[in-house]
């Protein structure tokens, strides 16, 4: 009983061996690796001349315009009803949603909201502008910059933001002095 059961042992451990790609366990990178960019989102904060913020779901006049397409300002609400509040971290494919008012904070007892533009697929290499047109009639431009993507490790692309014309650290824009 031994003697076949080491045979047969020897028999699928053969079959095994043989149905090994040489390949991908010398290099499990080479071609067969997939890398899932997230998708971008810009957080967009802004506040009159006192500090208190005047973004809300309703902006009249507020736009961003991006690749040719205007949007204005809604607020996302779940299809369950639920008000959304916070940004998905989860690498998936973008879709794009506009410029959406999303609640993030309370102060005495009142909704803080900011602007969140997106999502702007990750993966593509682009050099575009997003126009902000304002309630008050001020505009502002942000750059956003991505090339140059690298499909193994180190995994990086070449990612940037500008703000009008000055260099920008990260996707969070905070405005001062606006008003509605």
């Amino acid at each position: 009983m031994k003697k076949h059961l080491f045979a047969a042992v020897a028999v699928v451990g053969t079959l095994l061996m043989a149905g090994c790609n040489k390949e991908l366990i010398e290099d499990p990178i080479e071609e067969h690796y997939i890398i899932d960019w997230t998708p971008v989102n810009l957080l967009i904060e802004a506040v009159d001349a006192s500090g208190k913020s005047i973004i809300s779901p309703e902006m009249p006049g507020m736009t961003a315009t991006f690749k040719g397409e205007t949007y204005t300002v809604k607020e996302y609400i779940e299809p369950n009803g639920i008000v959304y509040n916070d940004i998905p971290t989860k690498a998936y494919f973008a879709r794009m949603k506009g410029l959406l008012a999303r609640k993030y904070d309370e102060v005495e007892g009142k909704p803080v909201y900011r602007l969140v533009f997106g999502q702007i697929d990750g993966a593509e290499d682009m050099d575009e502008d997003i126009v902000l047109k304002w309630p008050d009639g001020s505009q502002d431009v942000i750059q956003y910059h991505c090339s140059d993507h690298t499909n193994r490790p180190p995994i990086t692309c070449n990612r940037w933001f500008k703000l009008n014309g000055k260099d920008h650290e990260g996707n969070t824009f905070k405005f001062t002095g606006k008003s509605l």
